[in-house]
């Protein structure tokens, strides 16, 4: 082997085990790039589903409110009856009460 045989093939072993460094670089990034995706699919699942249970907890809230909001009204109308039924009494009372503080005096 001639010294200029010896010399090329050292600069080419060093050359790839430079090219072998990098590749082991460029995978190792590779890799971290593939699970930082691997970790935003799985942030972004978790959202879904984050989502599709506000979604239901704001149909329930709804469905409550409605609910809510329809007895409200039958206690309303059925204090408003019973007002009006005190109210005419009440009145009468009092009439009869008048009738009766005139009649003393």
């Amino acid at each position: 082997m001639s010294p200029i045989t010896l010399v090329i093939e050292l600069v080419l072993a060093v050359m790839l085990a430079a090219c072998l460094f990098y590749f082991w670089r460029l995978d190792r990034k590779l890799a971290a790039l593939r699970t930082g995706q691997d970790g935003i699919r799985a942030a972004a699942a978790e959202l879904v589903e984050a989502t599709q249970r506000a979604e239901a907890a704001v149909r329930n809230l709804r469905a409550t409110a409605q609910d809510a909001g329809r007895d409200l009204q039958a206690r309303i109308n059925d204090a408003r009856q019973t007002a009006d039924r005190l109210g005419l009494g009440a009145g009468r009372l009092r009439s009869s009460a008048d009738l009766g503080a005139r009649g003393r005096m």
